[in-house]
């Protein structure tokens, strides 16, 4: 099984990369790492989102009056994580000027944040992903070359349909989640949880409905119709019946190559039937 190669990773220091395409779950497999190794808390830096002008401020901080409305002084992501997990999203988007920065932080802990003359230290463990080759990056000079070899192994998460042996475990993780989002909704409504009414499971039927569909989508699309299966069930079964899956284009395929073989097997019969006549009206 594909996830079990994971197995030796969560006690470890060293960085580590996540590549893979767009939804196939680079942060749910950086979140059980990090829920395996025993650290404190768990902080997301998405470096696709935001202008890069406040990338700095907000990854190592700044004091106050450092730059044009820094009216207060902020600690960075690095400075809130101490020493938990800092997982950095998409660091294939991180800023050139930021890089050789970044790099001091992985090679010895410590950095400066915006507007300060005191070096800050940092025991956080990192994890990054990408949803481009950083191989390919550092060829076209788009990342450094000495941070690529500081950013830790990389590790490729194949697309969801190449490694359906694991969509009954993340289906498991992500049924634990969505059930956590609903009961909080509940909580918000002082009326009951589903988690005191009973305990969501997915049929066999469900299941195998689950494990044969090729998700475009990959964990993100999963994670959807799970979530929309949970709400619809009315016992917290999710039967094939509650799965929101568009009509799978293999079934098509299948229909038509049946037609074509029932074509092909009835002609041939009438073919014979046309035969034998024919020889019984020459005798």
């Amino acid at each position: 099984m594909w996830r079990l190669r994971f197995g030796y990773m969560p006690p470890l220091e060293f960085p580590l990369v996540i590549e893979g395409d767009s939804g196939v779950g680079k942060e749910i497999i950086a979140t059980a790492l990090h829920e395996l190794s025993g650290r404190s808390q768990f902080i997301v830096i998405n470096m696709g989102e935001g202008p890069e002008s406040l990338f700095e401020s907000a990854i190592f901080g700044h004091k106050k009056g450092s730059f044009t409305g820094a009216d207060h002084e902020r600690t960075g992501f690095i400075g809130q994580a101490k020493n938990g997990t800092i997982f950095m999203d998409e660091i294939n988007s991180l800023p050139r000027s930021l890089q050789p920065k970044l790099l001091r932080v992985l090679e010895n802990g410590t950095y400066w944040p915006v507007g300060s003359s005191k070096m800050e230290k940092t025991d956080a463990r990192f994890i990054f992903s990408s949803n481009q080759s950083l191989e390919l990056l550092k060829s076209k000079g788009d990342l450094r070359e000495d941070i690529f070899y500081r950013l830790g192994r990389i590790i490729r998460v194949p697309s969801l349909k190449e490694r359906r042996e694991d969509i009954p475990h993340i289906a498991e993780r992500l049924i634990k989640i969505a059930k956590k989002k609903i009961d909080k909704g509940f909580e918000r409504s002082r009326k009951d949880g589903i988690g005191d009414l009973f305990q969501p499971v997915v049929t066999e039927a469900a299941m195998n409905k689950l494990v044969a569909y090729h998700w475009p989508g990959n964990i993100r699309q999963l994670k959807t119709v799970i979530e929309r299966a949970l709400l619809v069930s009315k016992d917290g079964r999710i039967r094939p019946e509650n799965l929101d899956l568009p009509y799978p284009e293999e079934s098509l395929e299948d229909f038509n190559s049946a037609m074509e073989k029932f074509a092909m097997e009835y002609f041939d019969r009438v073919g014979r039937i046309a035969g034998n006549n024919i020889k019984s009206e020459w005798k």
